[in-house]
């Protein structure tokens, strides 16, 4: 299996912008407006919902990291960052954000308030290492519940140490990302609307997981991901919920909105030219 197995079966698809505009506002109606969302946007589909740091590890061993793996390197990363980068005066927090922006390896990822921003990193057009336009493939919109998950710079996480190093583990790997909306440390940050999800590397209960259905509904047909098929797909742990019909009261559901590469040019015309969208503004 791959992220596309993972994903297709709780996916919607939007083949030009109302339709896009019209999935977002469904989205947004089932949510209600009592419920916080974070939107992220892939050019493509096919990618699994992975962090930098998780990318790093896969493409070195061919296997998804555990916790402990990920925790060891962040220690060594924060040791580096301090005494090369000088940023002896932030946070472990904040200063994983600050590498996150030079391009460094974090389990930090980048989430927007804003659908329209997602969107567009959704459908950006891309270049080759020679300067050639790469052909669109299909995007995929991943949205996330953030409503009581948020967190702050305070005694918990606004420390030097790694907050999560002393999580309990199966809640910090069993529960739901938490979302940070860092300060403005650049124009980016503000431009994007940007926050980030924050979580363990997730765990599944032995002898399956129901929150890891293969299919909508009860799932007893179709059965469970086991834990290696589950990380091959995420980095964090996802609640994934259909479209079909609204979540429950406390549920805290992960959608998907699959945006076919046919109508990625009207997307990114309707963007840029109604919104001001384009690759220097956001």
């Amino acid at each position: 299996m791959d992220a596309k197995d993972f994903f297709r079966p709780w996916e919607h698809t939007a083949k030009n912008w109302v339709e896009c505009i019209e999935k977002i506002g469904s989205i947004q109606t089932l949510a209600g407006a009592r419920r916080k969302i974070a939107w992220r946007g892939v050019i493509d589909a096919s990618w699994a919902l992975h962090s930098s740091v998780f990318r790093k590890f896969m493409d070195r061993n061919g296997v998804p990291p555990d916790e402990g793996d990920v925790v060891k390197y962040e220690q060594e990363l924060l040791k580096a960052a301090r005494r090369e980068w000088r940023f002896d005066d932030l946070s472990a927090l904040e200063t994983f954000a600050q590498i996150q922006h030079f391009g460094g390896p974090t389990r930090l990822l980048d989430v927007s308030f804003s659908p329209l921003v997602a969107l567009w990193f959704a459908v950006e057009q891309k270049f080759d290492n020679a300067g050639w336009l790469k052909p669109d493939l299909d995007g995929r919109l991943f949205i996330f519940d953030a409503t009581n998950n948020f967190v702050d710079l305070d005694s918990d996480w606004g420390g030097r140490p790694l907050p999560w190093s002393s999580k309990p583990p199966d809640s910090w790997r069993q529960g739901l990302p938490k979302v940070w909306r860092p300060p403005s440390y650049n124009e980016r940050i503000s431009a994007q609307n940007s926050a980030f999800l924050i979580g363990g590397v997730p765990l599944v209960r032995s002898g399956g997981n129901a929150k890891y259905r293969k299919a909508p509904g009860n799932g007893t047909g179709a059965g469970t991901w086991s834990m290696d098929e589950v990380r091959r797909s995420t980095s964090v742990v996802l609640s994934m919920n259909s479209l079909d019909r609204a979540p429950q009261v406390g549920a805290t559901p992960t959608y998907t909105l699959r945006i076919e590469a046919g109508g990625k040019p009207e997307i990114r015309e309707m963007l840029e030219t109604h919104y001001g969208f384009n690759a220097s503004s956001i």
